[in-house]
């Protein structure tokens, strides 16, 4: 999966000031209504609020992953930011500095599946240093796109059914093997991750 595929340009705040966390994570919500992704805002808000409650979505790297399930939510999409001025975000080991917010919104249907897909592709390509800072440093939301891989050709092959409930059976039983002390370390741990966020 392409993260291009479940973002658009519209979707992309560059260069932008929040006061505090809860004003990113309204402005994002406003952005996903405003483009047609949410059925009722203030439930995916409770959602995505509820969530923050329940543990740091703040990942290190000064990364914060906030999302909401819920029935709200029309497709799987993202909305991000990469902000000018650092933010404080809850972390594992108390509150950390922010520059770069994701926020996801799944719908419940789709949890298990797409969500963790995302989740996936999101973790694997952000602990890179270099493509954290080439997205930091892009020139317009058209770049960030491409970082994205919106300008790659489509894979030639989709999984078959089978594939994709053999890798998620897999999946499932790797997070379930993993234990809640497990914290993020030098770099995000895609596996501490996933956990976490179930």
């Amino acid at each position: 999966m392409k993260l291009a595929q479940l973002t658009s340009e519209q979707l992309i705040l560059k260069d932008v000031v929040f006061e505090d966390r809860l004003e990113a994570i309204n402005v994002l919500v406003d952005k996903l209504e405003l483009s047609g992704k949410l059925t009722d805002k203030q439930m995916f808000i409770d959602a995505v609020l509820k969530r923050e409650e329940e543990g740091p979505t703040c990942l290190g790297e000064y990364l914060a992953v906030p999302h909401g399930k819920s029935e709200a939510v029309i497709e799987p999409v993202f909305a991000c930011a990469f902000v000018k001025e650092e933010l404080t975000w809850q972390g594992l080991d108390g509150d950390e500095p922010v520059n770069m917010i994701f926020l996801l919104a799944i719908p419940p249907a789709q949890a298990g599946s797409t969500h963790m897909t995302l989740l996936t592709t999101l973790t694997s390509s952000l602990v890179d240093d270099d493509f954290r800072e080439s997205l930091l440093n892009a020139a317009d939301t058209k770049e960030i796109m491409r970082l994205f891989g919106a300008d790659e050709p489509e894979e030639s092959s989709e999984p078959t059914e089978q594939q994709v409930v053999h890798q998620e059976d897999e999946m499932a039983q790797d997070i379930s093997r993993v234990a809640y002390p497990v914290v993020l370390g030098a770099g995000l741990l895609v596996s501490a991750f996933l956990f976490m966020l179930l």
